[in-house]
């Protein structure tokens, strides 16, 4: 079946590989335009972009999916089906109603729908979630599904671990939905049950909160990792927390003797030579990975034996933003 491809990040890039693995080859791919990353805020291709130049299918870079161009390009190239990946915009009746659009959704509708299933349901602390092929209409990931997947979530994943994961199975998923889509068979199910939803990460979510429970404030840093970050400050030096553990509460094992000092002290922080340990509500969570600001990642040996004597007694979420004056 001749279909098109739509998406933009690490997600929708892992979902093309794998569907061009299972010989799902797309006859074109959308995705967006070139943005500026990293400090040098140098202009980089979209993952999925790249990915379609690599593997050398026909790529176009759009601002708005719905622009009157794409679908010519989609009629061009012959496509009988668009199937969007993590694009980032609404797709619009004229698009939607031009042939079958069908979603790869990192989430087991109605639960999650929107910007960021993956990262609110590890944020949640979720055991469990999966992935949904749906065919899209109008409303945000509310058409109905012809196939979903479960997915097991331990302790040790993260939104990188998760997600791959959920890019794999959402290929499977598409591959037989197509299959059931050229000979009828695809069968399509409503969502049922209450919905829940999944907003666009803010900088707020990224602010690491020691006032949780460990184990939610280890489902915190694992939902940002490895793309955001939690954020935090300790004696004026900001840094970046990108892995770390839980201890010290139901379910868990006891804290270190070394951390003792500050279980159950929201924002404590405690260091041996080696580790680095914070207090939380309930518990403490022992850093493994951080990255100052303006350095690469470190694992805490490295940290602290550059910044050790830089740090406070405390650690604190980083200072908001200033608000911005009305224009």
């Amino acid at each position: 079946m001749n279909f098109a491809f739509a998406g933009a990040p690490d997600f929708a890039a892992w979902t093309l590989e794998d569907l061009v693995a299972l010989g799902r080859r797309p006859s074109l791919v959308i995705s967006q335009p070139d943005r500026p990353v990293g400090r040098g805020r140098h202009a980089a291709a979209p993952a999925a972009a790249a990915t379609a130049t690599g593997l050398g299918i026909d790529l176009l870079q759009t601002e708005d999916i719905n622009a009157p161009e794409v679908l010519a390009r989609l009629r061009s190239a012959g496509a009988k089906v668009l199937v969007v990946a993590a694009f980032g915009q609404l797709l619009r009746a004229e698009l939607l109603e031009a042939l079958p659009c069908l979603n790869v959704h990192g989430s087991l509708l109605p639960a999650y729908r929107g910007a960021a299933p993956i990262e609110r349901s590890i944020a949640a602390g979720d055991a469990c979630t999966g992935v949904s092929i749906m065919r899209m209409e109008r409303g945000l990931d509310t058409g109905p599904w012809a196939l979903q997947t479960s997915l097991s979530v331990n302790l040790w994943d993260d939104a990188g671990s998760v997600g791959r994961s959920l890019a794999f199975l959402g290929a499977r998923g598409l591959d037989q939905v197509m299959t059931g889509l050229a000979d009828g068979t695809a069968v399509w199910t409503d969502q049922e049950g209450p919905a829940s939803y999944a907003d666009k990460l803010t900088p707020a979510d990224a602010s690491l909160d020691l006032a949780r429970s460990a184990r939610s404030v280890h489902d915190q840093v694992r939902s940002l990792s490895p793309r955001v970050g939690a954020r935090a400050t300790s004696g004026g030096l900001g840094f970046k927390v990108w892995r770390t553990w839980p201890y010290g509460h139901e379910g868990l094992r006891e804290a270190p003797s070394e951390a003792a000092g500050v279980a159950g002290h929201p924002g404590g922080i405690c260091f041996t030579k080696t580790r680095v340990f914070a207090g939380c509500a309930e518990g403490v969570v022992e850093f493994f990975n951080i990255q100052p600001d303006g350095k690469a990642v470190m694992t805490a040996a490295e940290f602290l034996r550059g910044y050790a004597s830089r740090l406070g007694d405390t650690i604190e979420p980083p200072a908001a933003p200033p608000a911005r004056r009305p224009e």
